[in-house]
């Protein structure tokens, strides 16, 4: 077994603790009009549920981070089945290890954020993925899709939920465009919705 020098070791652990924030790679389609917060009536939305979920006393472990998110930009929540909506918001989410080959639609491995090297003391890397998917109502046309997805060592994939969803949400209403990659803040502690750092587009 090969041994690393405690000394290596330490710099490289200061070195990596020291990038602030979480980057995820970030693609959409479609294209969603601006939500102004005096026009928030116009943009009320529902949440889709799976029948599991409509039958679990419980939420979604990422609902109340993306209810957080879309009223930061503007959109309302409709009080209930029977009011009318704009929207019906529809949520993919999946963790899987990243050596299954898994990509986030048409964004591929090229697209996806750099974990580093893949020194094996820091265990397996897994890909975190989220997709959103907005149809119109009361037509349900698609009229706006985004996936955000994040590489890590962590197998739970609640710890990625923050950062998919503020990354996902960065340029909601994003009308169309090539992938960026963008940078949010560390999960907070009191598991609120982390800020967005910076949003990049990624060059080819």
């Amino acid at each position: 077994m090969k041994i690393v020098p405690t000394t290596s070791l330490t710099l490289m652990l200061t070195l990596l603790a020291g990038c602030a924030g979480v980057t995820t790679a970030v693609e959409s389609h479609g294209a969603m009009p601006a939500v102004e917060a005096t026009h928030a009536a116009h943009a009320s939305y529902r949440l889709a549920r799976t029948p599991a979920q409509q039958a679990s006393s419980k939420a979604p472990p990422y609902e109340a981070l993306l209810r957080e998110g879309l009223a930061r930009r503007g959109f309302v929540p409709a009080a209930n089945d029977d009011e009318h909506a704009n929207y019906l918001v529809s949520v993919a989410w999946s963790t899987q290890p990243a050596d299954v080959g898994v990509a986030a639609d048409d964004c591929r491995h090229d697209c996806l954020p750099s974990t580093g090297p893949g020194f094996p003391w820091f265990g397996r890397r897994y890909v975190h993925q989220m997709t959103l998917r907005f149809f119109s109502l009361p037509d349900g046309h698609n009229v706006y899709k985004v996936t955000s997805v994040k590489r890590d060592h962590d197998a739970d994939a609640c710890q990625a939920l923050p950062a998919l969803v503020a990354s996902a949400l960065a340029k909601l209403p994003e009308q169309g465009g090539p992938q960026w990659r963008v940078r949010v803040e560390d999960a907070r502690p009191d598991g609120a919705l982390p800020g967005v750092l910076s949003v990049r587009p990624v060059t080819r």
